[in-house]
């Protein structure tokens, strides 16, 4: 019976021992494969957006690419033309125009007096109220951009390499008409 009583002591305390250890064990494993399978399906459900998001901005970037800026009309030139009617006149505070290649912007600077007749053009065919909201200046922006990638030759394919943005700043809108004697 001692010999029995013995072999059945160390048995129960091998028992509580590898069970302790065992039960950490088994918990550390299951904390792993839950994180790496929640790791796995981030990297999943997030890399074809990435992917995507890369390649839209690779193709804009190469379709659109900016090479520089050429000025136009300098920051508080506060540049007047005239509008439809010629009763009104809006002065033009600064007009930028980026450009997709060095023979856009130097073309630019070689054309700059008929590139500002077509930005008059535009203008004489635009009412006070067109120039006096946001839907009509981006429609003045996009129209400028269409006449000067024509006058320096940048159409179809290669427009954009020519004029891809125009930045233009109106200070304000004007009447020309005077009310009063002197």
């Amino acid at each position: 019976m001692a010999d029995e009583d013995n072999i059945q002591v160390p048995e129960t305390k091998e028992k509580k021992g590898p069970n302790l250890i065992m039960i950490l064990i088994i918990t550390v494993v299951v904390t792993l494969i839950v994180a790496a399978g929640t790791s796995f399906l981030i990297i999943k459900l997030l890399s074809p957006n990435v992917q995507e998001n890369a390649d839209v901005s690779n193709s804009s970037s190469l379709s659109t690419q900016i090479i520089s800026t050429s000025e136009l009309i300098r920051e508080g030139a506060r540049y007047p033309v005239m509008l439809k009617g010629g009763k009104d006149v809006a002065v033009i505070d600064a007009l930028n125009m980026k450009v997709g290649s060095n023979e856009a912007r130097d073309l630019l600077a070689s054309n700059k007096i008929e590139v500002l007749e077509a930005v008059r053009m535009i203008f004489l065919n635009k009412t006070r109220s067109e120039v006096s909201n946001s839907q009509g200046i981006e429609l003045i922006k996009k129209q400028i951009k269409d006449s000067v990638n024509e006058i320096i030759g940048f159409t179809g394919e290669r427009e954009n390499l020519g004029v891809v943005k125009v930045i233009m700043v109106i200070l304000t809108v004007s009447s020309t008409e005077w009310w009063g004697d002197y």
